[in-house]
């Protein structure tokens, strides 16, 4: 059977199947699609789509339609079919808006990594379950660091059903429930709801980006316990990686596989007793503190590597400077309160650098209207609040040591005059 909405899928798959290398031109046409999709209705609720699926049977003879109405399961395959595609073309696009992002930070190498055709489910997979744990972390924080903004639920009758949902605004509900419905739903309740907004408002950007950090940083700490594995583990992990599986495994721990827990029992690395295998103790120990170090190592590092960026862009972009040209689609181009707690993170990872209230003393800058180059303050609020030397903050800002030991002087000029007059002088003498 052809849907007419089917031939979205296929489009959409069409555009994926090169979408590697990274390539600017497949934005354009990702986007396209993905509003088609939009249209078409695939982000309605579940059961809208399996109602508009059906209704689209509709048109078939009547001797199929009869046949096709029966199959429930078949119209459910369909649905979760467009549902899953629609989140595919949201995170592909999100992937490639944010290769460009990254190659214009000099970040080339990341790029690659970022989910191109939509599957950041497989990227999590090469990351293995250190990684997936990284990034559900990293998601989990950003998430419980939400901004919290007023919404609006909205509950719908359709098909016999009433449903509900979260709009942001007022204006045009109707209009908006139909594409998610259809033209004959109905809107029964309307009230004030809360919905929360991490400091990356897209999802598919958080999605994407998070993803290639994890990524990106678990290829590197693997790379680096690969050159720390000797004697017994060095043979034994290499056993594994030549079966297709991964290292530092407690295979001993995992269901099945009984040829290879014969074999490894052969070579001496686990005991036969009562026909259950066990590792010797000193190996079990040795796997079982490289899985936590590269746990711990994947999540800190991965923290950075999201964190860092943002924190100096936030520290040294002017205000409408990054309304023009943000870091990443959709994040807040002045962070609240609450967003900016995720910064806290940072601090954990580098007690020397308590990155939260930093950005607070920047942002109060800003309010205060002052106009300077944006580094010279960052310098002068990283001295004065952070335990960093000069040298450090000279190669962090791309500053010399001498103008960063300047900078000392803006904020004292600042907090002596209030509002900053004598210091505002200065700046026009300049």
């Amino acid at each position: 059977m052809n849907l007419p909405s089917m031939s979205l899928v296929q489009q959409l798959e069409d555009v994926l199947k090169d979408a590697r290398p990274f390539r600017k031109e497949n934005e354009g046409k990702l986007e396209e699609v993905r509003e088609r999709m939009i249209t078409a209705g695939f982000n309605a609720p579940f059961k809208g789509i399996l109602q508009k699926t059906m209704e689209e049977a509709k048109d078939m003879d009547e001797a199929e339609w009869t046949d096709l109405k029966k199959q429930i399961s078949y119209f459910k395959q369909i649905a979760n079919l467009k549902k899953y595609s629609l989140a595919r073309a949201s995170v592909a696009l999100s992937a490639h808006r944010l290769s460009g992002h990254f190659l214009e930070m000099g970040y080339a190498d990341i790029v690659e990594h970022t989910p191109l055709d939509g599957n950041h489910i497989g990227i999590l997979m090469e990351a293995g379950a250190e990684g997936i744990l990284a990034y559900r972390t990293i998601m989990d924080r950003m998430d419980m660091m939400a901004d919290v903004s007023r919404c609006f639920q909205v509950k719908v009758k359709s098909g016999g059903e009433t449903h509900t949902v979260q709009i942001e605004d007022k204006e045009r509900i109707d209009y908006k429930v139909a594409r998610m419905f259809g033209m004959e739903a109905v809107v029964t309740e309307v009230k004030p709801s809360l919905k929360r907004k991490p400091i990356i408002g897209s999802k598919g950007t958080r999605i994407s980006l998070v993803a290639a950090i994890v990524n990106y940083i678990s290829k590197n700490v693997e790379d680096g316990l690969l050159g720390k594995e000797q004697g017994k583990l060095r043979e034994y992990n290499q056993y594994m990686r030549g079966k297709g599986l991964r290292p530092d495994v407690r295979i001993d721990q995992v269901e099945g596989y009984e040829e290879i827990k014969k074999e490894l029992a052969k070579k001496g690395v686990l005991e036969s007793k009562g026909g259950e295998y066990r590792m010797g103790k000193e190996m079990a120990k040795e796997i079982d503190q490289r899985k936590k170090e590269r746990r711990d190592k994947i999540l800190e590092r991965s923290t950075m590597l999201l964190l860092s960026p943002m924190f100096k862009f936030y520290l040294t972009t002017p205000r409408e400077q990054r309304k023009k040209s943000n870091l990443y689609p959709g994040m807040a181009v002045v962070p609240s309160n609450s967003q900016i707690r995720v910064f806290m993170f940072l601090h954990e990872a580098d007690e020397g650098l308590p990155a939260t209230s930093i950005l607070r003393k920047k942002m109060e800058m800003e309010e205060m209207g002052v106009r300077v180059d944006n580094r010279k303050l960052a310098a002068a609020i990283l001295l004065q609040e952070s335990e960093k030397s000069p040298e450090w903050i000279a190669e962090f800002l791309g500053m010399s040591t001498g103008e960063v030991n300047a900078s000392k002087v803006l904020l004292k000029s600042m907090e002596k005059e209030g509002k900053g007059g004598e210091f505002l002088k200065r700046i026009k003498k300049d």
